[in-house]
């Protein structure tokens, strides 16, 4: 009933209701931009960078001096003495190296080292003799550290809230444009840092932590804040920069520094510059990585650099990142483009891009534009709703939400630009869908009363294609066959005379509902109701196979459902003390064709049928009290329905006819039919129309008794050779001069 209510013809506007308050929580949500959102942001950017990712070039001078399987097959496993990694420094320091960042963390002196072993030795010997043999053997620390001052190296630090080292040392002075960057970066609460020895003999320290806030790395962080340090820490790839540059200094633009429109507010970071490269970053100084995917050319095995199997110009005046790609050693990590690469080559990749310029960068106005985009088309829509066809909606929401969808990707692809083309264009689609579906509801309902409406009226076929089919709702119609029933109630004017206005109602409503389903049931279509008649038609307006008998079977039914009412009634009559009026019909039956469709005025109209063919259905109904029977059919009825039990009664040329016409009574169904007594029938009754027409009256008068007991024999019990008798006996006092055997009637 609610649901109904709302959709009622009161509340058209509910669609548009329903789609401006769709539009006004989608608006709300994004301006609170949830974690969320911005989840679902990512995702999307993360098919954009699969579909487009960055193109590797061999030419940017980064490589990865890879911890492989063969190295650790060569050297044994992970963690290396640390003369082995001096030797590699050297290795690489010999081949010109630019800057060698290790993407590992040398937080533990060397356990493999021999002076440690000697130590080791005091509980065993004097310590007089394991001084002098630690004195002796130089320690693997310092091996390393000796050879890191040979060369320019950057050490890995990373980040865990439960370490309780100082802070890592800084190598780098930091200056800042605008607004205090501090506020911008993220804090970390503890770290894991390199031992004093090799921090001493570095060239810059640099953070190997990735994305803080995700599985899949996306953004990283250029400078982090350490809890209770003063000062910023670095990345380890823009570190690795710094050095290779010779550079001493960050500088950090902000909002509100020259050149940068903040418009009063604390926007962020919008830049990180470190000798001749300026980085551009997010607000909260990430860069956002633009992922090749995993790139096998970026990778020189580490013993290979120990053979001297790498020619110099493979790393002289490269950057080299020192890192394993052995899944072992637990360094895996998940790209937007790839399920599965090395850290290190995440640190090589953000190398790349501040080399090359090439960015990833979502505008400060993008949360504006997005929200101001999908205000404008969202009221366009909400509009729109009411007011435009199903068809001309849907060229809109298509166009509206094609819009969202190509927009960012044009933006990607051009200008490396990222806009949200998930959460706009779906908003639409649901303003859409809402008010669609609404308005579809809504429609749904109406036709639903127009079926309930025009269901008292016409068959629930109609009814059902009017209602698809709207169009039909027009004048015109079609020629086709059909089979035509005529029912009326005999002597109706004594029956009615024993009701008042509201009895006659009541007894009329249980005499024409049963007859209706019957007809329904039966896949008839009701023509109209002519007060105690009924107009019906089989084949029309859809297709019946068999419409002749299904007329045939419907009105055997209806006799048979008259009879249980007539019980009925003369049991209340006999209970309310009055006398009973048995109630009888005639039914009428003819097929032939005629045409179809809507008849009447532009103003009101009906669904019937018109013909000649109609009108002889109508005249047979007519003549069932003139021959004393129920049911009479047409000779082309009966034509396509041999096997049921019919009788012919005449030859007769009803009102309106020039020409005579085979009428025949239909006795039963075609189980009936098969009886022996009701073939016997058929035969005594052939011979009687013989004698008939042939003039041979008093013969034909004579056969009819024996045509009585026929019938009586298969149950038919009616009028009709009660009548032929008194119609022989007519002829028989007044011959007809030139009879043909023909009856002509003398009413409808």
């Amino acid at each position: 009933m609610r649901m109904g209510w709302l959709l009622g013809r009161n509340n058209a506007r509910m669609p548009f209701l329903a789609a401006l308050l769709v539009l006004i929580g989608a608006l709300a949500l994004r301006a609170a931009d949830p974690v969320e959102l911005s989840r679902l942001r990512d995702f999307a950017f993360d098919v954009y960078e699969r579909l487009d990712p960055r193109v590797y070039n061999p030419a940017t001078p980064v490589r990865i001096i890879d911890i492989d399987e063969a190295s650790l097959a060569e050297y044994g496993q992970w963690p290396w003495p640390r003369t082995i990694v001096a030797r590699l420094v050297d290795k690489l320091t010999e081949k010109g190296a630019a800057t060698i960042a290790f993407d590992v963390v040398f937080a533990e002196p060397d356990r493999s080292s021999m002076s440690r072993m000697v130590r080791d030795l005091v509980a065993y010997t004097d310590p007089e003799t394991v001084a002098k043999l630690a004195a002796a053997i130089q320690d693997n620390d310092q091996v390393l550290a000796d050879a890191m001052a040979q060369s320019s190296v950057v050490l890995g630090f990373g980040f865990d809230p439960k370490a309780t080292s100082q802070a890592p040392r800084r190598y780098h002075g930091t200056a800042f444009a605008g607004d205090d960057p501090a506020q911008f970066l993220p804090m970390q609460q503890g770290t894991v840092r390199p031992i004093p020895l090799l921090e001493a003999a570095a060239k810059g320290n640099g953070s190997i932590n990735t994305d803080l806030e995700s599985a899949v790395i996306r953004r990283i962080p250029m400078l982090y804040r350490v809890a209770g340090q003063d000062g910023l820490f670095p990345a380890l790839s823009i570190e690795a920069l710094r050095v290779a540059q010779g550079a001493s200094t960050y500088l950090v633009k902000s909002s509100g520094a020259s050149g940068e429109l903040s418009f009063g507010e604390r926007t962020g970071i919008v830049a990180i510059r470190t000798g001749d490269v300026e980085v551009r970053t997010d607000a909260r100084g990430r860069l956002t990585l633009y992922d090749t995917g995993h790139r096998r050319e970026r990778f020189i095995s580490a013993r290979a650099v120990m053979h001297d199997e790498v020619p110099a110009e493979q790393l002289e005046g490269r950057i080299v990142f020192v890192g394993t790609s052995v899944i072992g050693l637990r360094d895996m990590r998940s790209t937007p483009v790839s399920d599965s690469v090395p850290g290190v080559e995440v640190q090589a990749q953000l190398a790349e891009q501040m080399i090359e310029q090439q960015y990833l960068s979502r505008p400060d106005f993008a949360d504006g534009a997005e929200f101001l985009y999908l205000a404008a088309i969202g009221v366009l829509f909400v509009w729109a709703l009411p007011r435009l066809t199903a068809g001309q909606m849907a060229v809109v929401a298509a166009a509206g939400i094609g819009l969202g969808l190509a927009v960012p990707w044009l933006a990607f692809s051009e200008y490396r630009l990222l806009f949200d083309p998930i959460y706009p264009p779906v908003t639409l689609a649901g303003i859409y869908v809402t008010g669609t579906a609404l308005a579809f509801m809504r429609t749904e309902h109406e036709r639903a009363q127009i079926r309930g409406a025009f269901g008292l009226y016409l068959s629930p076929d109609v009814v059902e294609q009017l209602a698809r089919h709207p169009e039909l709702l027009q004048l015109g119609g079609e020629v086709r066959e059909i089979t035509v029933m005529f029912t009326d109630v005999r002597g109706f004017t004594r029956i009615s005379e024993q009701f008042d206005a509201h009895g006659l109602t009541r007894f009329m409503n249980r005499f024409l509902t049963p007859m209706t389903d019957l007809i329904l049931s039966h896949r008839g279509t009701i023509d109209k109701y002519m007060g105690d008649a009924i107009m019906a038609f089989w084949n029309a307006p859809l297709a019946v196979e068999g419409h002749a008998a299904r007329g045939c079977e419907t009105a055997l039914a209806m006799q048979d459902r008259l009879a249980a009412l007539n019980a009925e009634w003369e049991a209340e009559a006999t209970a309310e003390g009055r006398r009973h009026i048995p109630v009888n019909i005639g039914i009428g039956l003819n097929t032939g064709h005629a045409s179809v469709g809507n008849f009447g005025s532009t103003q009101r109209f009906t669904y019937s049928c018109l013909g000649d063919d109609v009108n002889l259905a109508s005249r047979l109904e007519g003549q069932c009290k003139t021959y004393g029977v129920g049911i009479i059919i047409g000779e082309t009825t009966r034509a396509q329905v041999p096997h049921y039990a019919a009788i012919e009664l005449d030859l007769l040329m009803v009102k309106g006819k020039t020409e005579a016409q085979r009428a025949f009574a239909l006795v039963g169904d075609p189980a009936m039919a098969k009886m022996p007594a009701f073939q016997a029938l058929v035969e005594r009754q052939t011979v009687f129309l013989a004698q008939y027409r042939a003039g041979g009256f008093a013969e034909a008068l004579g056969m009819i008794e024996e045509c009585e007991d026929a019938a009586a024999a298969v149950g038919w019990r009616q009028g009709y050779y009660e009548m032929m008798r008194v119609r022989i006996d007519g002829l028989l006092d007044e011959a007809p001069i030139g009879w043909t055997g023909v009856y002509v009637a003398k009413d409808k």
